[in-house]
């Protein structure tokens, strides 16, 4: 009897060795999925906050936003107030890049403003094991009407 105890114990150990791997990387996955999406939501948050501050201070608003001839050639921009405002309501999201951009071509009452922001997401397994060769890009944008 206490040789067939002790080879379950065996057995029970190396199934425990082979299974505990493939449950933590599961584990992992799901926590960097959810890491993933909480970053992607904080985007989208943070692109329609700088998208509302565009809209509210449009060409006539003070202070103005300007984009450099937001003409038919050039309907996107960087914009520093829009950035700023952008990369503050984005908490814990490093290395936002921001569009600011004009879907009708000018910015005017009435006239539509996007605000595109997106952020390199590296998941734990690559930037642990694989030195970060794993890169995900999040995009968050918001497209809104100018009223002023």
């Amino acid at each position: 009897m206490k040789i067939a105890r002790r080879a379950e114990g065996g057995q029970a150990l190396v199934e425990f060795a082979l299974v505990l791997p493939v449950l933590l990387l599961v584990i992992l996955g799901i926590l960097d999925l959810a890491r993933a999406v909480s970053q992607e939501n904080t985007l989208a948050f943070a692109a329609r906050e700088g998208t509302r501050y565009a809209i509210v201070h449009g060409s006539n608003g003070s202070p103005a936003i300007s984009c450099p001839s937001p003409g038919p050639g050039a309907s996107s921009c960087a914009n520093a107030a829009v950035t700023d405002v952008v990369t503050r309501n984005a908490i814990g999201v490093p290395n936002i890049t921001v569009i600011l951009g004009y879907p009708d071509g000018k910015n005017d009452r009435n006239s539509r403003v996007s605000v595109d922001a997106t952020a390199p997401f590296v998941p734990l397994p690559s930037q642990y094991l694989l030195n970060g060769a794993l890169t995900v890009t999040l995009r968050g944008g918001s497209m809104l009407v100018i009223q002023r």
